[in-house]
């Protein structure tokens, strides 16, 4: 089981420091005190996490949380919001507002979905609109796959994942330039048909470049994603800022899990 700490400087939520100020807003069903408090430690690691690339410095968050699924499913349909393939939870970039599909499998596991959801509007705060699916669902997943320790946000990526990406490459189904240039279509089609490859995938991608890259290198790239002036491929920005090209990132990304 791999683990990696991120050691960040916490903030006063809902107060200002380093001219950072976020909220967040609750609807729907009722969290208990400390599931708010335990969120909103966590997404001040979140948060210091996302400023290194431009985080706007005043931000609100929008969280719908549903006890019921079934009432979360009647209440999206009603509002005309379609959901991925048997999502836990929800992003709408319209609203700019995460929904949390029922608490059935417990607190741990609602929390975790809350981090997903609420890491998307994070993305779309530093890259608008559009960003690449792969960093958009490897960001909140990463995120999905963290807890708050002493240390800072400890993170794991699990043996079951490791396994299934050496299973890719086993079988020769990794296609990082396909992949990575993929559109949002593409990307949801693989996850719902191939045992979660493309979150898996994504989640690998993201986990590398946090815990592997040089933070430069990391920082260089969002720039690069940032350009709307730029309509070079995902494949060719990180050609650009990866020391070596993409054939070496492919190399290393590909050692980094055998």
């Amino acid at each position: 089981m791999r683990i990696f700490y991120l050691l960040f400087s916490l903030f006063i939520f809902c107060g200002l420091l380093n001219a950072q100020t976020v909220k967040i807003e609750y609807s729907g069903d009722p969290l208990p005190d400390k599931d708010r408090r335990d969120i909103e430690q966590f997404i001040s690691h979140e948060v210091n996490f996302y400023m290194q690339f431009g985080l706007p410095d005043t931000l609100t968050l929008q969280l719908h949380v549903f006890e019921d699924r079934k009432e979360a499913l009647k209440y999206l349909e009603s509002i005309n919001i379609s959901l991925p393939f048997k999502a836990s939870g929800v992003y709408s970039p319209k609203l700019q507002k995460a929904f949390i599909l029922g608490r059935e499998k417990g607190r741990e596991r609602s929390l975790a979905i809350i981090y997903h959801e609420l890491s998307h509007h994070f993305v779309r705060e530093i890259l608008g609109k559009f960003p690449p699916s792969w960093l958009n669902e490897g960001l909140s997943e990463y995120f999905e796959h963290c807890k708050v320790t002493k240390k800072g946000l400890r993170h794991t990526f699990t043996e079951y994942e490791q396994g299934r990406i050496r299973t890719m490459y086993m079988l020769g189904e990794v296609d990082l330039p396909t992949f990575l240039n993929s559109g949002h279509g593409k990307f949801m089609k693989r996850q719902a048909t191939d045992e979660q490859y493309s979150y898996i995938l994504a989640h690998a991608l993201v986990t590398f470049w946090i815990e592997t890259v040089p933070r430069d290198i990391l920082k260089s790239l969002i720039a690069s994603l940032q350009n709307k002036n730029d309509s070079s491929t995902v494949s060719e920005r990180i050609d650009r800022v990866y020391p070596g090209g993409f054939p070496q990132f492919e190399k290393d990304f590909e050692a980094a899990y055998k």
